[in-house]
């Protein structure tokens, strides 16, 4: 009969303690197991774009393995990232303690920047003074900031009853000091800068055949980089 008894007992607390466990609403398998609060914090991304959608939401066609991200001055390396530019979200890609993959939305209160691709990205305040995303370009000083957005539009290449995603034109930023001066083409970009450097940034755009509109990456943080080279003029 003791051991009978002690049998109930131990039933009865197990049972008890499962019963508190399924009740709470903040305690899960991640936590108890002691995944980083700080990076896993995020909503559930569940962003599902309409059947038959060309394209995609994302920068990457994939999720990229050497992706990173920095929340409140701690980064984290190695991740499975991907930029959602339709919706402006940088989303984990993650197995949690029970083996499945998970995606989450990285909090976009405690997000400074993140590294995509062999791209560079911050959160900062836009024009509307929400925070938006932007690509960097540059070493010094001066920075080229480039804004990217992608709409869903119905796609009349194959039936009105599909959509597909589409990239808009890039918003392009010169960052000086604490201003931000857009420009569209290679007149605005030099008009950016005094009129001592204004004709050698035109030579150097000419020499090598730098329109703006549609010029690299690596073209566009090469001319930056020449235009830091002339900020003391």
């Amino acid at each position: 009969m003791a051991l009978y008894h002690r049998f109930i007992f131990q039933f009865a607390i197990a049972v008890f303690s499962l019963t508190v466990f399924a009740q709470s609403g903040i305690v899960t398998p991640d936590r108890v197991y002691g995944l980083d609060p700080l990076l896993f914090n995020g909503r559930i991304y569940a962003f599902f774009p309409p059947e038959g959608t060309g394209g995609a939401q994302f920068l990457s066609e994939r999720f990229d393995t050497q992706g990173s991200v920095t929340l409140r001055g701690v980064t984290y390396t190695d991740l499975n990232l991907n930029y959602d530019i339709y919706n402006q979200q940088v989303v984990l890609k993650y197995k949690n303690t029970l083996g499945s993959v998970s995606l989450i939305e990285i909090s976009a209160a405690w997000l400074e920047s993140f590294d995509l691709g062999g791209r560079h990205f911050v959160l900062m305040a836009g024009n509307d003074t929400t925070n938006n995303i932007f690509q960097v370009l540059g070493n010094g000083p001066l920075k080229i900031l480039f804004s990217r957005r992608k709409e869903l539009r119905l796609d009349t290449r194959t039936s009105y009853r599909n959509h597909i995603f589409v990239d808009t034109p890039r918003e392009m930023f010169v960052n000086k000091a604490e201003s931000r001066v857009k420009f569209s083409n290679n007149r605005g970009f030099c008009a950016v800068f005094g009129t001592a450097q204004q004709e050698l940034i035109r030579k150097y755009m000419r020499k090598h055949k730098i329109k703006v509109k549609k010029a690299s990456d690596s073209l566009m943080t090469d001319l930056i980089n020449y235009c830091n080279s002339l900020n003391g003029l």
